[in-house]
Protein backbone atom coordinates (compact mmCIF):
# COMPACT_ATOMS: atom_id res chain seq x y z
CA UNK A 1 0.00 0.00 0.00
CA UNK A 2 1.24 3.04 -0.63
CA UNK A 3 2.48 5.86 1.88
CA UNK A 4 -0.08 8.48 0.99
CA UNK A 5 -2.89 6.22 1.44
CA UNK A 6 -2.00 4.48 5.03
CA UNK A 7 -1.41 8.09 6.17
CA UNK A 8 -4.83 9.24 4.97
CA UNK A 9 -6.54 5.90 6.34
CA UNK A 10 -4.66 6.81 9.90
CA UNK A 11 -5.89 10.43 9.47
CA UNK A 12 -9.30 9.27 9.42
CA UNK A 13 -9.04 7.11 12.13
CA UNK A 14 -8.14 9.80 14.26
CA UNK A 15 -10.91 12.08 13.18
CA UNK A 16 -13.27 9.17 13.42
CA UNK A 17 -12.35 8.59 17.15
CA UNK A 18 -12.27 12.11 18.20
CA UNK A 19 -15.74 13.04 16.41
CA UNK A 20 -16.95 9.76 18.43
CA UNK A 21 -15.89 11.26 21.68
CA UNK A 22 -17.39 14.83 21.24
CA UNK A 23 -20.43 12.99 20.65
CA UNK A 24 -20.26 11.27 23.80
CA UNK A 25 -20.67 14.41 25.84
CA UNK A 26 -23.96 14.29 24.43
CA UNK A 27 -25.37 11.88 26.02
CA UNK A 28 -26.79 12.78 29.17
CA UNK A 29 -30.11 14.05 29.39
CA UNK A 30 -29.46 17.59 30.97
CA UNK A 31 -27.07 20.47 29.63
CA UNK A 32 -23.92 21.39 31.56
CA UNK A 33 -25.74 25.05 31.86
CA UNK A 34 -28.13 23.79 33.69
CA UNK A 35 -26.23 21.91 36.70
CA UNK A 36 -26.78 22.62 40.22
CA UNK A 37 -24.00 23.07 42.64
CA UNK A 38 -22.10 19.79 43.57
CA UNK A 39 -22.97 18.14 40.19
CA UNK A 40 -20.79 17.61 37.43
CA UNK A 41 -21.93 16.80 33.79
CA UNK A 42 -20.39 14.07 31.42
CA UNK A 43 -18.51 16.82 29.38
CA UNK A 44 -16.87 17.78 32.01
CA UNK A 45 -16.15 14.10 33.14
CA UNK A 46 -14.54 12.86 29.91
CA UNK A 47 -12.43 16.33 29.93
CA UNK A 48 -10.75 15.15 33.41
CA UNK A 49 -10.41 11.85 32.13
CA UNK A 50 -8.93 12.77 29.05
CA UNK A 51 -6.38 14.99 31.28
CA UNK A 52 -5.63 13.17 34.19
CA UNK A 53 -6.35 9.18 33.36
CA UNK A 54 -3.00 7.30 33.95
CA UNK A 55 -2.82 5.28 31.40
CA UNK A 56 -3.19 7.75 28.69
CA UNK A 57 -0.17 9.87 30.10
CA UNK A 58 1.97 7.53 29.12
CA UNK A 59 1.36 8.15 25.59
CA UNK A 60 3.80 11.23 24.72
CA UNK A 61 6.48 9.04 25.87
CA UNK A 62 5.40 6.27 24.06
CA UNK A 63 5.39 8.57 20.78
CA UNK A 64 8.60 10.10 20.95
CA UNK A 65 10.21 6.31 21.45
CA UNK A 66 8.28 5.63 18.14
CA UNK A 67 9.81 8.76 16.31
CA UNK A 68 13.84 8.35 18.07
CA UNK A 69 13.24 4.68 16.01
CA UNK A 70 12.19 6.42 12.66
CA UNK A 71 14.45 8.67 13.10
CA UNK A 72 17.35 5.60 13.92
CA UNK A 73 16.21 3.65 10.73
CA UNK A 74 16.79 6.08 8.93
CA UNK A 75 20.95 6.53 9.43
CA UNK A 76 23.19 5.26 6.83
CA UNK A 77 26.31 3.23 7.93
CA UNK A 78 28.98 5.43 8.44
CA UNK A 79 32.51 5.03 6.73
CA UNK A 80 35.14 2.66 8.08
CA UNK A 81 38.76 3.89 8.84
CA UNK A 82 41.19 1.50 9.44
CA UNK A 83 44.99 1.26 10.09
CA UNK A 84 47.05 -1.78 9.54
CA UNK A 85 50.87 -2.17 10.21
CA UNK A 86 52.65 -5.02 9.01
CA UNK A 87 56.76 -6.22 9.27
CA UNK A 88 57.10 -4.26 12.72
CA UNK A 89 59.29 -5.57 15.06
CA UNK A 90 60.20 -8.98 13.57
CA UNK A 91 63.92 -10.58 13.45
CA UNK A 92 66.75 -10.68 11.01
CA UNK A 93 66.26 -8.77 8.06
CA UNK A 94 62.88 -8.21 9.91
CA UNK A 95 64.07 -6.32 12.95
CA UNK A 96 63.35 -3.11 14.13
CA UNK A 97 61.25 -0.52 11.32
CA UNK A 98 62.95 -0.42 8.15
CA UNK A 99 61.14 -2.71 6.52
CA UNK A 100 57.21 -1.89 7.63
CA UNK A 101 54.43 -1.65 5.82
CA UNK A 102 51.63 1.04 6.75
CA UNK A 103 48.17 0.85 4.97
CA UNK A 104 45.72 3.44 6.06
CA UNK A 105 41.99 2.69 4.25
CA UNK A 106 38.83 4.09 4.23
CA UNK A 107 35.86 1.58 3.61
CA UNK A 108 31.80 2.56 3.22
CA UNK A 109 29.37 -0.25 2.98
CA UNK A 110 26.95 0.35 0.31
CA UNK A 111 23.09 -0.68 0.88
CA UNK A 112 21.18 -2.58 -1.53
CA UNK A 113 18.02 -3.13 -2.31
CA UNK A 114 16.24 -0.20 -0.46
CA UNK A 115 16.99 -1.37 3.37
CA UNK A 116 17.64 2.04 4.41
CA UNK A 117 13.59 3.18 3.08
CA UNK A 118 12.59 -0.21 4.32
CA UNK A 119 13.57 -0.05 7.54
CA UNK A 120 12.08 3.62 7.70
CA UNK A 121 8.99 2.13 6.16
CA UNK A 122 8.64 -0.61 9.21
CA UNK A 123 9.55 2.03 11.87
CA UNK A 124 6.29 4.40 10.16
CA UNK A 125 4.15 1.34 10.46
CA UNK A 126 4.86 0.73 13.93
CA UNK A 127 4.26 4.66 14.71
CA UNK A 128 0.70 4.61 13.12
CA UNK A 129 0.28 1.10 14.58
CA UNK A 130 1.21 3.15 18.09
CA UNK A 131 -0.55 5.79 17.25
CA UNK A 132 -3.89 3.52 16.77
CA UNK A 133 -3.53 1.61 19.88
CA UNK A 134 -3.59 4.70 21.66
CA UNK A 135 -6.62 5.83 19.68
CA UNK A 136 -8.24 2.40 20.71
CA UNK A 137 -6.95 2.48 24.37
CA UNK A 138 -8.68 6.21 24.59
CA UNK A 139 -11.69 5.62 23.17
CA UNK A 140 -12.12 2.48 25.77
CA UNK A 141 -10.73 4.53 28.49
CA UNK A 142 -13.75 7.44 27.90
CA UNK A 143 -16.49 4.59 27.02
CA UNK A 144 -15.70 3.47 30.39
CA UNK A 145 -15.80 6.56 31.72
CA UNK A 146 -19.23 6.93 30.42
CA UNK A 147 -20.45 3.74 31.47
CA UNK A 148 -19.46 4.69 34.57
CA UNK A 149 -21.13 7.79 34.74
CA UNK A 150 -24.42 5.77 33.34
CA UNK A 151 -24.24 3.39 36.90
CA UNK A 152 -24.23 6.91 38.96
CA UNK A 153 -27.24 7.83 37.00
CA UNK A 154 -29.09 4.76 37.45
CA UNK A 155 -28.20 4.34 40.71
CA UNK A 156 -29.68 7.91 41.23
CA UNK A 157 -32.64 7.44 39.72
CA UNK A 158 -33.02 3.78 42.17
CA UNK A 159 -32.48 6.14 44.63
CA UNK A 160 -34.61 8.30 43.55
CA UNK A 161 -37.54 5.33 43.38
CA UNK A 162 -36.34 4.04 46.76
CA UNK A 163 -37.49 7.81 48.17
CA UNK A 164 -40.77 7.78 46.53
CA UNK A 165 -41.67 3.80 48.15
CA UNK A 166 -40.57 4.91 51.51
CA UNK A 167 -42.97 7.86 51.48
CA UNK A 168 -45.63 5.75 50.30
CA UNK A 169 -45.12 2.66 52.58
CA UNK A 170 -45.03 5.28 55.82
CA UNK A 171 -48.22 6.68 54.32
CA UNK A 172 -49.34 3.98 54.45
CA UNK A 173 -48.06 2.75 57.89
CA UNK A 174 -49.97 5.90 59.56
CA UNK A 175 -53.11 5.30 57.82
CA UNK A 176 -53.09 1.31 59.29
CA UNK A 177 -52.10 2.86 62.66
CA UNK A 178 -54.78 4.59 62.52
CA UNK A 179 -56.87 2.09 61.72
CA UNK A 180 -55.96 -0.16 64.24
CA UNK A 181 -56.32 2.52 66.97
CA UNK A 182 -59.91 1.89 65.78
CA UNK A 183 -60.32 -1.13 65.84
CA UNK A 184 -60.90 -1.70 62.58
CA UNK A 185 -57.86 -3.70 61.29
CA UNK A 186 -55.54 -6.64 63.58
CA UNK A 187 -52.11 -5.42 64.74
CA UNK A 188 -50.58 -7.95 62.32
CA UNK A 189 -51.29 -5.21 59.66
CA UNK A 190 -48.89 -2.71 61.25
CA UNK A 191 -46.48 -5.18 61.56
CA UNK A 192 -46.81 -6.05 57.82
CA UNK A 193 -46.74 -2.87 56.91
CA UNK A 194 -43.63 -1.62 58.71
CA UNK A 195 -41.82 -4.94 57.86
CA UNK A 196 -42.12 -3.59 54.28
CA UNK A 197 -40.93 0.00 55.51
CA UNK A 198 -38.33 -1.52 57.36
CA UNK A 199 -37.12 -3.83 54.18
CA UNK A 200 -37.12 -0.58 51.79
CA UNK A 201 -35.17 1.44 54.20
CA UNK A 202 -32.57 -1.13 54.20
CA UNK A 203 -32.57 -1.43 50.20
CA UNK A 204 -32.23 2.54 50.26
CA UNK A 205 -29.25 2.53 52.81
CA UNK A 206 -27.42 -0.20 50.02
CA UNK A 207 -28.57 1.92 47.31
CA UNK A 208 -26.74 4.70 49.38
CA UNK A 209 -23.54 2.58 49.60
CA UNK A 210 -23.80 1.54 45.95
CA UNK A 211 -24.17 5.28 44.91
CA UNK A 212 -21.34 6.21 46.86
CA UNK A 213 -18.85 3.94 45.64
CA UNK A 214 -19.91 4.51 42.06
CA UNK A 215 -18.99 8.30 42.92
CA UNK A 216 -15.47 6.92 44.08
CA UNK A 217 -15.16 4.68 41.08
CA UNK A 218 -16.32 7.28 38.40
CA UNK A 219 -13.73 9.73 39.92
CA UNK A 220 -10.93 6.60 40.15
CA UNK A 221 -10.71 7.15 36.30
CA UNK A 222 -9.21 10.50 36.68
CA UNK A 223 -7.33 9.64 39.14
CA UNK A 224 -9.37 11.98 42.01
CA UNK A 225 -11.57 12.26 44.43
CA UNK A 226 -15.15 12.21 44.47
CA UNK A 227 -15.98 15.78 45.40
CA UNK A 228 -19.33 16.05 43.90
CA UNK A 229 -22.69 14.88 45.06
CA UNK A 230 -23.96 13.78 42.12
CA UNK A 231 -24.27 13.50 38.45
CA UNK A 232 -26.58 15.63 36.36
CA UNK A 233 -28.82 14.35 34.04
CA UNK A 234 -31.48 11.60 33.57
CA UNK A 235 -31.81 8.13 31.09
CA UNK A 236 -34.89 9.13 29.42
CA UNK A 237 -35.92 7.13 26.76
CA UNK A 238 -35.02 6.54 23.10
CA UNK A 239 -37.42 7.31 20.78
CA UNK A 240 -35.59 6.47 17.78
CA UNK A 241 -33.04 3.60 17.44
CA UNK A 242 -30.44 3.79 14.69
CA UNK A 243 -31.04 0.82 11.80
CA UNK A 244 -29.27 -2.53 11.52
CA UNK A 245 -27.78 -1.43 8.38
CA UNK A 246 -26.47 1.75 9.56
CA UNK A 247 -24.67 -0.22 12.60
CA UNK A 248 -23.40 -2.62 9.86
CA UNK A 249 -21.99 -0.04 7.59
CA UNK A 250 -19.77 1.39 10.35
CA UNK A 251 -17.97 -1.77 10.51
CA UNK A 252 -15.39 -0.28 7.68
CA UNK A 253 -14.72 2.59 10.06
CA UNK A 254 -14.49 0.72 13.76
CA UNK A 255 -10.85 1.17 15.44
CA UNK A 256 -10.47 -2.36 15.81
CA UNK A 257 -10.84 -2.97 12.45
CA UNK A 258 -8.49 -0.20 11.50
CA UNK A 259 -6.25 -1.29 13.72
CA UNK A 260 -6.27 -4.92 11.98
CA UNK A 261 -5.89 -2.75 9.01
CA UNK A 262 -2.66 -1.07 10.27
CA UNK A 263 -1.24 -4.18 11.69
CA UNK A 264 -1.28 -5.34 8.38
CA UNK A 265 0.57 -2.59 6.74
CA UNK A 266 2.88 -3.31 9.25
CA UNK A 267 3.53 -6.87 8.25
CA UNK A 268 3.58 -5.76 4.82
CA UNK A 269 6.70 -3.74 5.51
CA UNK A 270 8.51 -6.49 7.54
CA UNK A 271 7.72 -8.57 4.59
CA UNK A 272 9.54 -6.11 2.11
CA UNK A 273 12.32 -5.61 4.68
CA UNK A 274 13.13 -9.23 4.86
CA UNK A 275 13.54 -9.15 1.03
CA UNK A 276 15.58 -6.27 0.82
CA UNK A 277 17.78 -8.01 2.83
CA UNK A 278 18.17 -10.65 0.92
CA UNK A 279 19.47 -8.31 -1.41
CA UNK A 280 23.99 -8.23 -1.28
CA UNK A 281 25.60 -5.41 0.19
CA UNK A 282 28.67 -4.09 -1.09
CA UNK A 283 31.71 -2.49 0.47
CA UNK A 284 34.35 0.05 -1.61
CA UNK A 285 37.74 0.94 -0.41
CA UNK A 286 40.29 3.17 -1.28
CA UNK A 287 43.62 3.41 1.03
CA UNK A 288 47.04 4.13 0.91
CA UNK A 289 50.47 1.63 1.40
CA UNK A 290 53.72 2.81 2.60
CA UNK A 291 56.92 0.66 1.78
CA UNK A 292 60.64 0.27 3.07
CA UNK A 293 59.66 2.54 6.47
CA UNK A 294 57.99 4.83 4.52
CA UNK A 295 60.23 5.74 1.51
CA UNK A 296 57.68 4.08 -1.06
CA UNK A 297 53.85 4.36 -1.40
CA UNK A 298 51.17 3.16 -3.50
CA UNK A 299 47.36 3.52 -3.69
CA UNK A 300 45.05 0.88 -2.78
CA UNK A 301 41.31 0.00 -3.82
CA UNK A 302 39.46 -2.68 -2.17
CA UNK A 303 35.67 -4.21 -3.20
CA UNK A 304 33.73 -6.41 -1.45
CA UNK A 305 30.86 -8.81 -1.79
CA UNK A 306 29.11 -11.95 -0.22
CA UNK A 307 29.27 -14.97 -2.67
CA UNK A 308 25.08 -15.40 -3.25
CA UNK A 309 25.25 -18.99 -3.32
CA UNK A 310 21.89 -19.53 -1.77
CA UNK A 311 19.58 -17.06 0.30
CA UNK A 312 20.49 -16.33 3.82
CA UNK A 313 17.41 -14.81 4.72
CA UNK A 314 15.07 -17.31 3.24
CA UNK A 315 13.71 -18.34 6.55
CA UNK A 316 12.61 -14.94 7.86
CA UNK A 317 11.21 -13.89 4.45
CA UNK A 318 8.73 -16.97 4.43
CA UNK A 319 8.15 -15.94 8.48
CA UNK A 320 7.53 -12.70 7.16
CA UNK A 321 5.06 -13.81 4.61
CA UNK A 322 3.15 -16.12 6.80
CA UNK A 323 2.57 -12.97 9.35
CA UNK A 324 1.12 -11.08 6.26
CA UNK A 325 -0.82 -13.73 5.65
CA UNK A 326 -2.11 -13.96 8.91
CA UNK A 327 -2.50 -10.74 9.27
CA UNK A 328 -4.99 -10.71 6.34
CA UNK A 329 -6.78 -13.46 7.65
CA UNK A 330 -8.07 -11.70 10.78
CA UNK A 331 -8.72 -8.92 9.08
CA UNK A 332 -11.82 -11.34 7.29
CA UNK A 333 -12.31 -13.46 10.80
CA UNK A 334 -12.46 -9.95 12.52
CA UNK A 335 -14.92 -8.45 10.02
CA UNK A 336 -17.26 -11.36 10.63
CA UNK A 337 -16.66 -11.04 14.44
CA UNK A 338 -17.36 -7.56 14.58
CA UNK A 339 -20.90 -7.86 12.07
CA UNK A 340 -22.00 -10.65 14.58
CA UNK A 341 -21.04 -8.73 18.29
CA UNK A 342 -23.05 -5.22 16.44
CA UNK A 343 -25.91 -7.48 15.53
CA UNK A 344 -26.27 -8.83 18.84
CA UNK A 345 -25.82 -5.85 20.70
CA UNK A 346 -28.35 -3.83 18.50
CA UNK A 347 -30.86 -6.54 18.88
CA UNK A 348 -30.43 -6.54 22.51
CA UNK A 349 -31.10 -3.43 22.30
CA UNK A 350 -34.03 -3.18 20.05
CA UNK A 351 -35.15 -5.51 22.92
CA UNK A 352 -34.61 -3.34 25.93
CA UNK A 353 -36.02 -0.40 24.18
CA UNK A 354 -39.45 -2.40 23.51
CA UNK A 355 -39.53 -3.62 26.81
CA UNK A 356 -39.14 0.00 28.53
CA UNK A 357 -42.08 1.05 25.82
CA UNK A 358 -44.14 -1.32 26.73
CA UNK A 359 -44.05 -1.02 30.58
CA UNK A 360 -43.98 2.99 30.42
CA UNK A 361 -47.25 2.26 28.59
CA UNK A 362 -49.39 -0.55 29.29
CA UNK A 363 -48.14 -2.08 32.35
CA UNK A 364 -46.73 1.11 34.36
CA UNK A 365 -50.38 2.90 33.96
CA UNK A 366 -52.06 -0.82 34.87
CA UNK A 367 -50.18 -0.67 38.06
CA UNK A 368 -50.66 2.40 39.92
CA UNK A 369 -54.66 1.93 38.69
CA UNK A 370 -54.08 -1.26 40.71
CA UNK A 371 -52.51 0.49 43.56
CA UNK A 372 -55.17 3.56 43.52
CA UNK A 373 -57.79 1.10 43.68
CA UNK A 374 -56.48 -1.14 46.17
CA UNK A 375 -56.25 2.20 48.60
CA UNK A 376 -59.09 2.78 47.97
CA UNK A 377 -60.68 -0.85 48.31
CA UNK A 378 -58.42 -0.19 51.66
CA UNK A 379 -59.90 2.33 53.23
CA UNK A 380 -63.59 0.84 53.30
CA UNK A 381 -62.33 -2.46 54.24
CA UNK A 382 -62.89 -4.44 51.03
CA UNK A 383 -59.63 -5.62 50.56
CA UNK A 384 -56.60 -6.28 53.76
CA UNK A 385 -53.65 -5.44 54.00
CA UNK A 386 -51.68 -7.91 52.05
CA UNK A 387 -53.49 -7.32 48.96
CA UNK A 388 -52.52 -3.53 49.69
CA UNK A 389 -48.72 -4.24 49.88
CA UNK A 390 -48.83 -6.32 46.98
CA UNK A 391 -50.38 -3.51 44.97
CA UNK A 392 -47.60 -1.38 46.87
CA UNK A 393 -44.80 -3.83 45.63
CA UNK A 394 -46.53 -4.30 42.13
CA UNK A 395 -46.46 -0.59 41.13
CA UNK A 396 -42.59 -0.30 42.48
CA UNK A 397 -41.41 -3.49 40.93
CA UNK A 398 -42.92 -2.24 37.45
CA UNK A 399 -40.67 1.40 38.20
CA UNK A 400 -37.78 -0.95 38.95
CA UNK A 401 -37.64 -2.63 36.03
CA UNK A 402 -38.66 0.20 33.61
CA UNK A 403 -35.29 1.89 35.26
CA UNK A 404 -33.12 -0.99 34.82
CA UNK A 405 -34.58 -1.78 31.15
CA UNK A 406 -33.78 2.48 29.79
CA UNK A 407 -30.37 2.01 31.76
CA UNK A 408 -29.58 -1.03 29.59
CA UNK A 409 -30.72 0.50 26.32
CA UNK A 410 -28.15 2.96 27.14
CA UNK A 411 -25.31 0.47 27.86
CA UNK A 412 -25.92 -1.39 24.50
CA UNK A 413 -26.02 2.42 22.79
CA UNK A 414 -22.50 3.10 24.59
CA UNK A 415 -20.72 -0.55 23.48
CA UNK A 416 -22.17 0.03 19.92
CA UNK A 417 -20.46 4.16 20.27
CA UNK A 418 -17.22 2.23 21.38
CA UNK A 419 -17.01 -0.88 18.84
CA UNK A 420 -17.68 1.69 15.93
CA UNK A 421 -16.15 4.66 16.71
CA UNK A 422 -18.93 6.64 15.44
CA UNK A 423 -22.10 8.51 16.91
CA UNK A 424 -25.12 6.01 16.73
CA UNK A 425 -27.86 8.80 18.36
CA UNK A 426 -30.35 9.71 15.87
CA UNK A 427 -32.24 11.98 18.33
CA UNK A 428 -32.70 15.90 17.39
CA UNK A 429 -30.83 16.14 20.97
CA UNK A 430 -27.74 13.82 20.24
CA UNK A 431 -27.22 14.54 16.68
CA UNK A 432 -23.86 14.80 15.11
CA UNK A 433 -23.13 18.51 14.67
CA UNK A 434 -23.02 18.79 10.62
CA UNK A 435 -19.38 20.30 11.31
CA UNK A 436 -18.43 16.45 12.23
CA UNK A 437 -20.49 14.81 9.59
CA UNK A 438 -18.57 17.01 6.83
CA UNK A 439 -15.19 15.97 8.12
CA UNK A 440 -15.89 12.62 7.99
Amino acid sequence: MKRSQANTLVTCQRALVTVSLCVLALFAGKSSAQTEPGEITLPWVLEKTLLNNVQLQAFPYELRVSEALTLQAGVKPNPEFSVEVENLLGTGDMQGVDNVEVTLGLSQLIELGDKRQRRIDVAQASERQKLGEYELLRLDILAQATGRYYQLLRLQALQDWSERRILVEREALKAIESRARAGAVIEADVTKMALRLSHSKAVKERLDGETALARLRLAAIWSGEPHFQRAAGELKPLTRLPAAASVLNAIERAPQYLQLLSTGRLMYAKRRMEEAKAQHDVTLGLGVRSYDGFDDGALMFNFSMPIPLSNPNQGNILAAKANEAMAMEQQKLARSQLRLSLLEIHQAMVNNVGQARLIEQQILPLARRLLKDTQAAYQTGQTNVLQLADAQSELFSVERDLIEAEAAVYRQKLELERITGQSMSTNPFNAMPAAAQENR
